[in-house]
């Protein structure tokens, strides 16, 4: 019996063993397997087109592959191993069916609420092309009398009220002085209150500005920006281009405009260095050419820089600051 279960937990064991060996592995090549990409770009002003684009992504020796082309194929296709898994072209072709066939049911629902309402209509007209009956004429008569008498009490109702109003003329019109001098009185008060609320909120903007000014100012925030600018500038590392190349014919009609662009182009030459080339051409207005990127990505990295971000005690600290929480 002991002896079983020795094998059954050894079993347990080997089979343990082996899946966190499996999730270990599929860790590792999460974080330090690169995600590469492939960019081209070209535009000539001979084919007509306006630029023509390819990119490509890979992860895992191509098992996975993500690719975009415009505008010959202009839909995102992501393969794995040899087997489409996504097409966006055929997700929007579904939807555009289901669309269309929404649309006709309402279609048919709104003929049928036309002919309803062509049926109403119709009975309507009927009834009001039906001749009328004596009693309806009498009622009728009886009622536009009813009428008359009612507009006459309504204007001697009037006369009377014109008349004791004119002899209520004089205390209104001292009520209404009184009112309007209130209304005055209760400007001017609110006036008051208003300029006390802005030199509160004056002051509180004050307050906040020297509080935030004292913070930026603080050992705790430069040691934090140091701690950010360099995560910054790995990231920056790890995410820029390992081949760029390009050529790139342009002009903007005027030659004082395409001077100005090349002013700019030789402000970027240490950061562009000799990998792309710009020629000027100050008599056509022309922008052509092409445009190669290649590099990876490293989500080890990423991990890193916001492992190291998140856990600094500095950053911690003036996050809260800025929030008002430990002040």
């Amino acid at each position: 019996m002991v002896a079983v279960l020795l094998t059954i937990l050894k079993i347990l064991g080997i089979i343990l063993l082996v899946l966190l060996g499996i999730i270990l592995m599929v860790v590792l090549l999460v974080l330090f397997v690169p995600i590469r990409y492939k960019i081209k770009v070209h535009r000539k002003t001979e084919d007509g087109t306006p630029i023509v684009a390819d990119v490509r992504v890979t992860y895992l020796a191509h098992i996975l592959n993500v690719a975009f082309s415009y505008p010959e194929a202009a839909y995102v296709r992501v393969r794995v191993f040899c087997f489409t898994v996504f097409r966006s072209d055929k997700s929007k072709g579904d939807a555009e069916s289901s669309s269309s066939e929404k649309g006709k049911r309402k279609e048919k629902k709104g003929k049928k609420k036309d002919k309803s309402q062509d049926d109403k209509g119709e009975d309507k007209i009927r009834a009001e092309d039906a001749p009328k009956s004596e009693e309806t004429e009498t009622t009728e008569a009886i009622a536009e009398a009813g009428q008359k008498e009612a507009l006459k009490e309504e204007d001697e109702k009037d006369n009377s009220e014109g008349i004791e109003d004119a002899e209520r003329g004089d205390g209104k019109e001292e009520n209404k002085i009184l009112a309007f001098l209130r209304k005055i009185w209760d400007v001017l008060k609110n006036i008051r209150y208003t300029i006390v609320r802005i030199c509160d909120k004056i002051k509180d903007i004050v307050n906040n500005i020297r509080y935030y000014v004292e913070i930026l100012q603080s050992d705790r925030f430069d040691r934090g920006f140091q701690v950010c600018k360099g995560q910054l500038i790995a990231l920056l590392k790890m995410l820029r281009p390992r081949k760029l190349t390009g050529e790139l014919l342009i002009g903007t009609g005027d030659p004082a405009s395409t001077g100005q662009v090349m002013a700019a182009y030789g402000i970027l030459y240490p950061l562009l260095g000799n990998h792309i080339e710009v020629v000027p051409d100050f008599e056509r207005q022309i922008v052509e050419g092409s445009l190669f990127i290649k590099g990876k990505i490293t989500i080890f990295v990423l991990v890193k820089c916001a492992w190291i971000i998140y856990f600094n005690k500095d950053i911690r600290k003036l996050i809260k600051l800025f929030k008002r929480e430990a002040a």
